[in-house]
């Protein structure tokens, strides 16, 4: 009898944790874009024109122009014509340091008016997943407001939180924070 009872005990114990493992699958990660053209060393199709319904011609982009446009964004990028703003803890208020960028950025937007903006709101490790998805999406907007009040069309400004999921440095300490409760800006197509 013992025996059939600490049996019971370990199926019913074993069972939900059974079902827990295979019964919850992950999702299958993204693919990763592809980076190279298909075909590579082949020549790209010409641009072709293209009627529209309103009698204009539109041009159609050849994969190597839109490779080019990538490149000038990457570099755009990694020149860091955007600067980034940061926050106090648990705030999403634009400091004067935070001003002072913003007003170079929108400068920089309304001076190169082709490009759009994606601002990515970012918050430290503390607090809830939840809650900081939540801030990171008010420091987006804050940015965003002020830029749209300077001056720039809104439709050129996305925004998108990632809350505590891209820290810059991941250290558990005021210093990492710090670098961490921060808008990007990304420069986009």
């Amino acid at each position: 009898m013992p025996n059939r009872i600490s049996r019971l005990l370990v199926s019913l114990l074993i069972l939900p944790l059974m079902v827990l493992v295979v019964g919850c699958p992950k999702k299958p990660p993204p693919e990763p874009a592809q980076t190279t053209a298909p075909g590579v060393g082949e020549k790209p199709a010409p641009a072709t024109d293209v009627p529209s319904e309103s009698g204009f011609q539109e041009t159609a982009e050849t994969p190597s122009s839109l490779d080019e446009q990538d490149e000038a964004l990457r570099k755009l990028n990694a020149q860091k014509v955007l600067g980034t703003i940061y926050f106090e803890f648990n705030k999403s208020d634009l400091s004067s340091e935070a001003l002072e960028q913003l007003r170079k950025n929108a400068q920089w937007l309304k001076t190169n008016s082709k490009y759009r903006v994606r601002i990515e709101g970012n918050c430290d490790d503390r607090g809830t997943v939840e809650y900081n998805l939540a801030l990171g999406e008010r420091r987006a907007t804050a940015a965003k407001s002020y830029l749209v009040k300077a001056g720039i069309d809104g439709s050129r400004i996305e925004t998108i939180s990632y809350g505590e999921e891209h820290p810059v440095d991941p250290g558990h300490n005021e210093e990492a924070w710090l670098k961490n409760r921060r808008d990007d800006f990304v420069v986009i197509r």
